[in-house]
């Protein structure tokens, strides 16, 4: 009989392996058992997801010098525009998983303006048996980011005889200074998904919000105090910490906050032993039925009956 402990190692391995190769959707399913391995599965569960939004996040306000990570968005469309494959840097900068993507439609994922766009330049180009070009996408990730690029389109016949397909391809550099975008290089100008107060914000300035965001990652627990007094320890302005947290982030700060707790209560409900009522205290929230609520609200399930 093989030993479980062997066994309960090598997934944990594998996971890491997955990890490595930048896949943050592969988790580990609770264990029967409550040791030290269990917990070490707990927590990996736990960083894997916060690797994930932490690595997509990384993408958004590039504050430092040179590129030091490439993400590839990659994906092949069927003749009608319906996605038929692509990678996983695709799903990471999206924030979905694979069968979230998978058949549906690309302009599910566009703006209503590349939509428009997406829809006036490719008629004619899929009225071509070979074509190319060159088009200004925006792309809505499943937590509401705003990702804009250049994206290159080729039009083409399958070798198998399986009729036209478009590939979509774009580079996305995780940090470093914005190429070709004509701004100082001593500030960034960040206007992702709003279309009111944009602020200019200096390197300084995102890496106060940066931290404003891993203070939150890191007391869950804890109550926030009000923008104003926490932008003053920050050493920042309210306005500013209020609307260039939401331009980098997408949401506002309460909003990532609860969509943390949330987060984490989900990851401690399905690989842990915990209790409902530990997890509501570990998590911040004052009320079984706020907690729930809230809960629901975003997954759809209540905590019991995920755990069941």
């Amino acid at each position: 009989m093989p030993n479980s402990d062997d066994f309960r190692v090598k997934r944990i391995q594998k996971m890491l392996l997955e990890m490595a190769k930048g896949n943050f959707f592969y988790s580990i399913e609770p264990m029967d058992k409550n040791d030290n391995i269990a917990s070490l599965v707990v927590m990996l569960n736990m960083v894997n997801e916060e690797i994930g939004a932490a690595f997509i996040h990384q993408g958004f306000a590039n504050a430092h010098n040179t590129p030091q990570c490439v993400i590839q968005l990659s994906m092949i469309l069927d003749g009608n525009g319906q996605i038929e494959l692509l990678t996983n840097g695709t799903c990471s900068l999206l924030s979905y998983p694979p069968k979230d993507l998978f058949g549906k439609h690309i302009t599910e994922f566009m703006t209503e303006r590349s939509r428009e766009r997406w829809t006036k330049k490719m008629s004619k180009h899929l009225k071509r048996e070979r074509s190319e070009t060159v088009l200004f996408l925006e792309f809505i990730t499943n937590e509401g980011l705003l990702l804009a690029k250049d994206c290159q389109i080729s039009v083409y016949q399958a070798l198998d005889g399986s009729g036209q397909k478009t590939l979509l391809n774009s580079v996305f550099f995780s940090k470093g200074e914005p190429f070709e975008t004509g701004l100082p290089k001593n500030k960034l100008k960040v206007t992702k998904g709003i279309k009111e107060h944009k602020v200019t914000l200096t390197p300084e300035d995102i890496q106060i919000i940066r931290d404003v965001h891993d203070m939150i990652i890191n007391n869950l627990d804890k109550d926030l105090p009000t923008l104003k007094d926490l932008a003053r320890q920050k050493g920042t302005n309210e306005y500013k910490l209020k609307y260039g947290f939401k331009q980098i982030y997408g949401t506002t700060i309460f909003r990532f906050l609860i969509r943390e707790r949330l987060r984490m209560a989900r990851t401690l409900i399905q690989h842990s032993t915990l209790t409902i009522k530990q997890i509501i205290q570990m998590t911040g929230f004052k009320s079984k039925t706020h907690f729930s609520r809230a809960f629901k609200d975003k997954y759809g399930l209540s905590p019991t009956d995920l755990r069941a």
